[in-house]
């Protein structure tokens, strides 16, 4: 081992060494980290640990805004919780479902789409026939069971957002399924940021698993009978 590292091996192993020398702090200059002078070790000390409380403040403020937006998001779930649990029916669901993801959780368009032949009722718009084409480009992305964030493939984009893809800049696709795939949920944004890649998807998860469960209690009663396959 070197000279230099002697020195700081001892060191190490002495921490309270300047404890006993304080006149030799006085006396060490280092550089200082932007002005580039030379500053006492006990300048660089204060400076170094003034850098650390700030940020450590920087990650308080940080943790406190995240507690703040959980919050909000667990109050907003609840009151969606509590208006699904008032739905008299199939589209009373999806309208509460469009209502409050736009106020409640920033969406700016708001799809659900459900695999069936519906009756022929309003309920019916909300359908997609289990042996429409456009079904196969969403099958990956239902198969997984996993909300999906950011952008969408233009095709898929276009078959959900019909007329208003073209103002969804990122978007969140949320599968409804509870003993089988029951559709989707989709939520657009006009803001390239709202929806990201990488954001996390616990909430949204627990979302489409308080939809499913609204969707379920009032789906069978509008599904028309599977068609026969026989003569």
């Amino acid at each position: 081992m070197d000279a230099e590292g002697q020195v700081v091996s001892w060191l190490q192993q002495h921490p309270d060494f300047f404890q006993q020398h304080e006149y030799l702090l006085d006396d060490l200059l280092l550089p200082h980290p932007e002005a580039g002078t030379a500053v006492s070790l006990l300048e660089r000390l204060v400076e170094r640990q003034r850098k650390r409380l700030t940020q450590q403040d920087h990650q308080l403020d940080n943790l406190l805004k995240a507690a703040r937006e959980n919050e909000r998001v667990v109050l907003s779930m609840h009151h969606l919780a509590l208006e699904l649990l008032g739905c008299r029916d199939l589209d009373d669901v999806v309208a509460t479902c469009r209502d409050l993801m736009c106020t409640e959780f920033d969406a700016d368009n708001v799809v659900v789409r459900l695999i069936g032949r519906g009756d022929s009722h309003d309920s019916s718009l909300h359908f997609i026939d289990p042996d429409d084409n456009a079904l196969k480009m969403m099958s990956g992305l239902l198969q997984k069971r996993q909300p999906v964030c950011g952008r969408l493939r233009p095709k898929q984009q276009v078959f959900l957002f019909g007329e208003n893809s073209a103002e969804v800049r990122s978007a969140v696709l949320i599968p409804l399924f509870e003993a089988r795939t029951m559709g989707m949920m989709a939520l657009g944004s006009k803001r390239e940021g709202r929806f990201q890649p990488g954001m996390g998807t616990l909430f949204i998860s627990q979302i489409g698993h308080l939809v499913s469960r609204a969707l379920s209690l009032h789906l069978e009663t509008v599904l028309q009978p599977a068609k026969s396959s026989g003569a």
